[in-house]
């Protein structure tokens, strides 16, 4: 684990147990920040707060206790009692199955993850995540007023399509996404779905590296937007079914 994950998790995991005390059950640490592929200068570190009970006052509590430090160490908290983690299964399926596949419980019973999944809840997620990016994209081209540049600065600090989109798109084939990083993570899902997706990968490239494109941004859009709509089609076609 990264020295900079352990410091956060540590002083977090502290935080909760004296706010929370008995009420609090579990901190599972998941996503990149558990493997190699986190980077501290652009990678969040994902938790999930499981809580027997959790009053506003507690939330307010913790709020004034990490008010900077949340942003400090880019935390992203996903915070539910035990009883709203079994009923939100079918409402978040794509960020359960990210949780399962990796994390780390720092504090609590393991057996509070024995959880499954159905496949059909998996099937709608995507294809909301799906047409939502493709209407993001849309109002990206029309707060641009035609000026390419602009558009090209919105799509590079846009984080709205991110790995989990693709990571469930692989799992609706039944694929494992354990240990591939975002590049191979777009190879598979080209291989699987028999769709070109360069531009994305391209997209990648521009937010993370900030290379400039080789084409107006607005010819760039129409390629992702073109590679998004062929995916809608093919994942609204799809059966449902248990994962």
């Amino acid at each position: 684990m990264h020295e900079k994950v352990s410091t956060a998790i540590s002083e977090l995991n502290t935080w909760l147990k004296e706010i929370y005390a008995e009420d609090y059950l579990a901190l599972v640490l998941y996503g990149s920040a558990v493997g190699a592929s986190y980077r501290a200068d652009l990678s969040d570190i994902n938790v999930l707060i499981i809580l027997e009970k959790n009053c506003a006052a507690n939330i307010f509590k913790l709020g004034k206790a990490v008010k900077t430090f949340l942003n400090k160490y880019r935390i992203s908290p996903f915070m539910m009692t035990s009883q709203e983690l079994v009923a939100a299964l079918d409402v978040f399926p794509l960020e359960f199955y990210d949780i399962l596949d990796m994390h780390t419980i720092v504090h609590g019973d393991k057996k509070i993850l024995d959880l499954t999944v159905n496949r059909e809840n998996l099937r709608h997620e995507v294809e909301e995540k799906l047409r939502g990016t493709v209407n993001d994209i849309h109002s990206m081209i029309l707060a641009a007023e035609g000026n390419e540049k602009t558009l090209q600065r919105f799509l590079a600090n846009w984080s709205g399509m991110g790995g989990i989109l693709f990571r469930g798109l692989l799992r609706l084939k039944g694929k494992s996404v354990n240990g591939l990083d975002a590049k191979a993570i777009l190879g598979e899902t080209e291989k699987e779905y028999g769709i070109r997706l360069e531009s994305l990968s391209t997209l990648n490239d521009l937010r993370y590296n900030k290379n400039p494109l080789s084409m107006p941004a607005s010819s760039f859009a129409d390629a992702i937007l073109e590679s998004l709509n062929a995916l809608i089609l093919i994942v609204d076609a799809m059966d449902g079914g248990a994962a």
